[in-house]
């Protein structure tokens, strides 16, 4: 399992990637935020390697948390 420092610089990149590929292909930065987002939610593991170590998940929750707050959803 990734420890906490290594799951903030995945979700950090993964996030970024997953924001960046939405804005492109949809006109709206709030409906893109939302979606890579979205897509962040689900990954269990370190999509950047083959065999992917699991995600500490308790530093996943709170990049979401804090991506919520960003987009206004929790606060």
């Amino acid at each position: 399992m990734l420890n906490e420092k290594e799951t903030e610089l995945v979700m950090e990149n993964f996030f970024r990637d997953c924001l960046n590929f939405w804005r492109r292909n949809t006109n709206d930065e709030r409906e893109a935020f939302k979606k890579a987002l979205n897509d962040t939610r689900i990954i269990m593991t370190d999509p950047f390697s083959p065999c992917g170590d699991r995600l500490d998940e308790e530093t996943k929750e709170k990049f979401i948390k804090y991506r919520e707050m960003d987009l206004g959803m929790r606060g």
